[in-house]
């Protein structure tokens, strides 16, 4: 309500991503989807289905206050005629819904979304069009799709920024990449915010946390390497895999725990295989118990080619855990090098091994980086800071876009 009594219309809002898998982006658009029903937004979810070897988290988004909707031509993987259909789909759906805002999250809904988009805008009055509003989570514009595919992928963005009121980037060395790097878009189209996630069951995490390990066949004394994410290329796992094995066959101590899935598994049992480490690597799985997994590690590790904001990188801080990761993309932004863990160059097993190895040796430095970690990202990535931030955008976007200032609620 406002100062005069007068209760503002609620605003609707449709949030469009390819999937919604195990991972950061959708339980990103989940939490936006709840928390902003209270700052006045009333959200529709669109999202397609999961690619094969992805969990899936829409038992998560179901039964939330926001309402969902599948289209299943709206996936990951590109098909001329599955993302035409998608797309129709999608055109008609803004037609019928006519929201205030549309949200596109991830490279391929992105894409058709913001088309659609265009498509409606162009047939409304300025006062009736919608805010149109896209969020890059991981790093699309290098290292994905080969060099001729990473040149048309930026020139299609250029493209689909010219039809965006805004761009969300998820830390500041990705806002930099999009304007200066890769000339996606300008300044003042771009605003930096960084993911916000409910971390109190890692927060509240202590030294005598249930764990994994008696279940997974690890001694109790053992040192935990931990990693979860996707078994897909731009995780560069083999080099993960090189870099564990060249730290484990000087300390007997060291094991590796690996949550996830995908298509390059196969591969990674091959490489574990060959660096003769099988004894001492768990590949789990997708793992739903968080709380327990974090508890089991005792260094979280990254070998990534590129990163938005690694979602698992924020849970294992969160659990109070130092990580040793490759500093591309925004990890740069998320580890303090020294502070809160180890940053290393890219494709470079020898360096990530000589990290994992310095911090297995010294339990009292892992103890000091881990509650550093754990104090950083609480006081950075608390899901009630991003939909504050989020609200603020959309109330500033539609002002700009449709000449109409909206007042606050009291």
């Amino acid at each position: 309500m406002t100062a005069d009594g007068v209760i503002p219309p609620r605003r609707k809002v449709l949030r469009i991503i390819a999937r919604l898998n195990v991972g950061g982006p959708a339980r990103h658009v989940v939490i936006l989807g709840e928390g902003l029903s209270s700052m006045g937004y009333d959200t529709l979810l669109v999202h397609g289905s999961i690619g094969e070897g992805e969990a899936s988290l829409e038992h998560s988004a179901a039964g939330h206050v926001f309402r969902l909707k599948q289209i299943q031509e709206l996936g990951r993987s590109i098909s001329p005629i599955d993302d035409l259909r998608a797309w129709i789909a999608l055109v008609r759906l803004i037609f019928a819904e006519k929201p205030d805002v549309i949200h596109t999250h991830t490279a391929k809904a992105g894409t058709l979304g913001r088309l659609a988009a265009a498509v409606f805008n162009a047939t409304r009055t300025r006062r009736r069009r919608s805010a149109v509003i896209h969020t890059f989570h991981g790093h699309v514009l290098s290292g994905y799709f080969g060099r001729v595919g990473s040149v048309l992928t930026r020139m299609a963005e250029r493209g689909l920024a010219a039809v965006s009121d805004r761009i969300i980037a998820i830390s500041p060395a990705q806002q930099h990449d999009l304007v200066t790097t890769f000339h996606v878009a300008p300044p003042n189209r771009t605003v930096v915010i960084p993911l916000g996630l409910d971390l109190a069951n890692l927060l509240g995490l202590t030294s005598s946390a249930t764990n994994l390990r008696s279940h997974l066949g690890i001694p109790h004394d053992a040192v935990v390497i931990g990693y979860v994410g996707r078994f897909v290329p731009i995780k560069n796992l083999p080099v993960l895999v090189e870099g564990f094995a060249s730290a484990a066959r000087s300390d007997p101590r060291l094991w590796l725990v690996m949550a996830g899935d995908g298509p390059l598994r196969p591969a990674i049992e091959s490489a574990v295989r060959a660096a003769g480490i099988q004894d001492r690597v768990r590949l789990l799985g997708w793992c739903e118990d968080l709380p327990a997994l974090y508890s089991t590690m005792d260094v979280c590790a990254l070998a990534s080619l590129n990163e938005g904001t690694p979602v698992a990188l924020i849970e294992a801080m969160a659990a109070a855990r130092p990580v040793v990761a490759t500093s591309v993309g925004g990890v740069v932004d998320l580890v303090a090098h020294g502070q809160t863990g180890m940053l290393v160059p890219p494709q470079d097993p020898v360096k990530l091994g000589e990290a994992i190895r310095q911090l297995a040796e010294n339990a009292d430095e892992r103890a000091r980086m881990g509650q550093a970690a754990r104090r950083d990202v609480s006081a950075r990535f608390s899901h009630s800071r991003l939909i504050t931030d989020i609200a603020s955008l959309y109330d500033a976007v539609l002002s700009e876009k449709r000449g109409s200032p909206r007042k606050s609620a009291a």
